[in-house]
């Protein structure tokens, strides 16, 4: 069972109040640090506030600020009442697909440049999965592909699988995200029809099966293939990224 932080467990917090940065992200951090230093999992309850306020060595609005910061970054959850209280959550790609969403809005980034960054780092993750999969995902990616043969049709959502998988298996604790992330970034502008995903579906067999093989190089170079063949985003193709 995990167990709650701990006041004066890890290395002592100081506020670096010369660094220009706002308070309330230094205890963000440090919550953050904390979390990660103790290893705590999802649900693990943090410390009273009393006791936070303590260890942090700040007022009650810089704490809750702080707080805030790290719920509306989807690492806590904060439940009103008496049982309540902030409590971990492992944060998901919906999560920093949204931040990077906002981050790309605000930097004026078009759809057409988050494509082009999802052509690039796919092959990498092809060929890491090739390298990097256990056999119990290799026999998981196997079953994926089963499936897809015995689908009549072919869907965004099957296709958006596939490459999921390809990122989990990959085993890269950045790529495989900020991959993930820029898919949901693009996926409701993929309005394509059936026809053309059972294509693109087609080709994530023999994708697949170097993976399968472990055959890194063949992999990469056929999923570098796959990702050109993907419908240009016309219409979008200009427009700067936003968030719903």
């Amino acid at each position: 069972m995990d167990e709650p932080l701990v006041e004066g467990e890890g290395v002592p917090f100081v506020v670096e109040r010369a660094s220009g940065e706002k308070v309330a992200r230094q205890i963000a951090r440090a919550i953050v640090r904390d979390i990660v230093h103790q290893g705590l999992g999802e649900g693990a309850p943090l410390p009273p506030e009393t006791v936070m306020l303590n260890t942090y060595g700040v007022g009650r609005p810089t704490l809750r600020e702080a707080l805030r910061i790290l719920e509306m970054n989807g690492l806590l959850t904060i439940k009103p009442g008496r049982s309540g209280g902030p409590r971990v959550r492992r944060s998901d790609t919906q999560d920093l697909a949204r931040l990077l969403a906002l981050h790309f809005g605000s930097r004026r980034v078009t759809y057409a440049e988050i494509t082009a960054a999802r052509e690039a780092i796919e092959p990498t993750l092809a060929r890491l999965a090739a390298l990097n999969a256990t056999e119990t995902e290799r026999q998981q990616l196997a079953e994926l592909l089963h499936r897809s043969v015995d689908s009549s049709t072919g869907s965004l959502a099957e296709s958006q699988q596939f490459h999921r998988s390809v990122a989990i298996i990959s085993h890269d604790a950045v790529l495989g995200p900020l991959s993930m992330s820029l898919q949901l970034i693009l996926e409701p502008l993929r309005v394509d029809p059936a026809q053309q995903w059972s294509v693109l579906m087609a080709e994530h067999i023999p994708i697949g099966e170097a993976i399968i093989r472990g055959a890194a190089d063949e992999a990469a170079r056929l999923m570098a293939r796959h990702m050109r063949h993907y419908p240009a985003l016309v219409e979008t193709a200009n427009q700067i990224v936003d968030w719903d």
